[in-house]
């Protein structure tokens, strides 16, 4: 999948143009399966398919394309963020095809996350065993016949401040998932996959010289999502997160020239524990829960 961000219409509301998230979200291989029968799947962007970089004129309430189209390896079902410049918060359009009819059966799903300002991308899927993902099994054969997916959307946003800046992503889940009347979602999961700061910290040739020249403190957290094996029900879920700091004493919540002068030692990136964890994610009550629950991270995840 192109990792690239997927900017808005119109552009958003961002101070600070690049957004550094090196993390893989998805960090099983295509076509990994559980004991359920889950499939967790690569999408592949289609050749072609990528957004004009300056919106279409005409009907501002119409939805244009604000992603690549992007599809499972079997073309079974395809899916793409579109937004209006009335409505610039991002739903997704998805394609089902149904052996036998000549084109893809084209339905628009509203994403029920929370509103956000930055850059949203598709993440990849998992598409669900035969019976799970949906309050009951539609009466219609043809909307029984179709699968229900999970299908996430990453929202990236940024700021900047003098000297520096932060960035983060946060993955939204949804179960996408079919009844007699069509398609209908559900949020499941939110929950932070990336984050980084820069905090300017020498403000006088003193502090440069306290600080042996090394005049940021850095911040990153990444984290990744992957399909455990031994899942009988709906997907359960491994996250890892890594979090670190440089220097290695630094913390955004208090002031790192307070310590005075740095010594070799502290030059270093240290790797932080609390914030490095794995957790199993566990459906439960319609939503996933961490088990035990994700600390508070957002020293590295703040903006």
């Amino acid at each position: 999948m192109n990792t690239a961000s997927t900017r808005l219409l119109p552009a958003p509301r961002v101070l600070c143009a690049a957004l550094l998230l090196a993390a893989p979200w998805g960090a099983m291989a295509a076509d990994a399966r559980d004991a359920a029968g889950n499939r967790w799947e690569a999408l592949i962007e289609q050749p072609g398919t990528a957004p004009p970089t300056t919106p279409e004129s005409g009907d501002p309430d119409i939805a244009q394309p604000v992603s690549p189209l992007f599809c499972t390896g079997d073309r079974a079902w395809c899916v793409r963020l579109i937004a209006s410049r009335n409505t610039p918060q991002p739903s997704l359009q998805v394609q089902e095809f149904v052996p036998g009819e000549d084109g893809p059966r084209d339905r628009h799903v509203g994403y029920t996350g929370p509103e956000r300002d930055g850059q949203f991308q598709v993440w990849p899927y998992i598409r669900l065993a035969p019976g799970l993902g949906a309050p009951s099994v539609p009466t219609d054969p043809v909307q029984a016949a179709f699968e229900n997916v999970v299908v996430g959307v990453v929202v990236e946003q940024s700021t900047g401040y003098a000297g520096g800046g932060a960035s983060n992503g946060t993955l939204l889940l949804e179960t996408i998932y079919h009844t007699d009347e069509g398609v209908e979602s559900s949020s499941v999961l939110s929950l932070p996959v990336a984050g980084q700061a820069s905090i300017r910290a020498c403000f006088s040739e003193q502090d440069t010289a306290l600080r042996k020249g090394a005049c940021h403190d850095e911040y990153t957290f990444s984290a990744a999502l992957s399909l455990l094996p031994q899942g009988r029900d709906m997907p359960l879920l491994r996250y890892a997160s890594t979090a670190t700091r440089f220097p290695a004493f630094v913390s955004r919540n208090r002031d790192s020239l307070a310590k005075g002068a740095l010594t070799d030692r502290d030059l270093r990136t240290a790797r932080d524990p609390a914030c490095s964890v794995e957790r199993t994610l566990r459906y439960v009550s319609g939503r996933y829960v961490a088990e035990p629950a994700l600390p508070d991270c957002s020293e590295f995840t703040g903006l």
